[in-house]
Formats: C-alpha cells, structure tokens, sequence
C-alpha cells in the first residue's frame, strides 16, 4: 500500500484541522520538520530577517530553524510555575530588529497567551507555536495550544500523545500558507 501522502493522510490532515479549530493542517514527517517549514515560511513570505524572541528552556529543534534561516535567537527567561516564555521577560526584550515570538507550551502547560496576543498585536509581531509536546493542551483563553498563533507545530513521535511512530503536523489559519508549505 502506499506509506506517504496518501489519502488517510489527506483526511488524517482534515480531521485534525477539524478538531482543532483551525483553517488548515499540513502532515510532515517530525515535529522537528514542522519547526523547520514555519520558520522557513516566515523567512521567505512574511520577514525578510531579524531577532525572533525564544524561550531559554526548549529542545534545538526549536532553535536550529531559527539559526538556519538567518534570524537571530533572542534567549529570555521562562516562568518559574510552568517553564514557559515569560510575558514580562518578552516585553524587556524586544527592539527594534525583533520579528516575531516562537513560543514553547512545554510539559503540557500552555503560555499565557492573553499576554503574548497583546504584546504581538502591540509591537507588530508574529507569534508561532511548538506544541510539539502539549497536544490537546488549552490556552487561558480557551484554544488549543498551537492555534493560537500563525502557525503551530505537533509532533507524533512515539513517545508524544498521540503516534505515528514518526511524524508531525502544522495547524495553519490562512489556506495560503499551508498550500505555501506543502
């Protein structure tokens, strides 16, 4: 039968838009691809460059996509109650080269997306999310971690929530953008 890309794929892609509220889903091979893809999505059609604000606690396939990409990693410190991005940290860091947030929902706890929304809205920033280790995880505001923001990242590596032995998954909420990433 076929392994890849198939029609199972296609709808494993619907359902899971479906269920997670979002425009679209595009089906990778690793969470580790899906971080790859967003920041090579946000390199080539929103920003041409600059800072992305990241949390100091997270794994290299956060990170490696930034550094091969051209933008620069902006550390900040993490909230000491859920180890994700802290608010206040984001706010002392941004300058004028920063682009974009790429926040961690890590060991299942969301970040306080009410305060990362209106910082971005305040400063023009985007917002991604790895969620690769938080499916089905909510946000403050009641969203599923990983749609909240431009883009999501989910990993189906086996020793996550949910296996396909290997694979990943990006949550998109502009039709464009998956097409862009397939």
């Amino acid at each position: 039968g076929q392994l890849t890309m198939s029609r199972m794929t296609r709808n494993f892609e619907k359902e899971f838009a479906k269920f997670f509220r979002c425009t679209d889903a595009v089906m990778v091979n690793s969470g580790s691809s899906a971080n790859l893809l967003m920041i090579a999505l946000l390199k080539l059609k929103y920003k041409k460059g600059g800072n992305i604000i990241v949390p100091a606690v997270s794994w290299s396939t956060t990170f490696f996509p930034l550094q091969q990409y051209g933008f620069k990693l902006n550390f900040v410190d993490v909230d000491r109650e859920t180890l994700n991005i802290d608010p206040y940290e984001i706010e002392k860091a941004i300058n004028k080269d920063t682009c974009a947030i790429f926040a961690v929902n890590l060991l299942g706890n969301s970040c306080n997306y009410k305060a990362l929304h209106h910082i971005c809205n305040e400063h023009k920033l985007y917002l991604i999310e790895d969620n690769c280790e938080s499916l089905g995880a909510k946000t403050d505001t009641g969203e599923y971690c990983g749609t909240f923001g431009l883009m999501g990242s989910f990993s189906f590596f086996f020793s996550h929530h949910l296996q396909t032995m290997e694979g990943g998954m990006i949550a998109c909420h502009d039709s464009d953008d998956a097409n862009y990433l397939r």
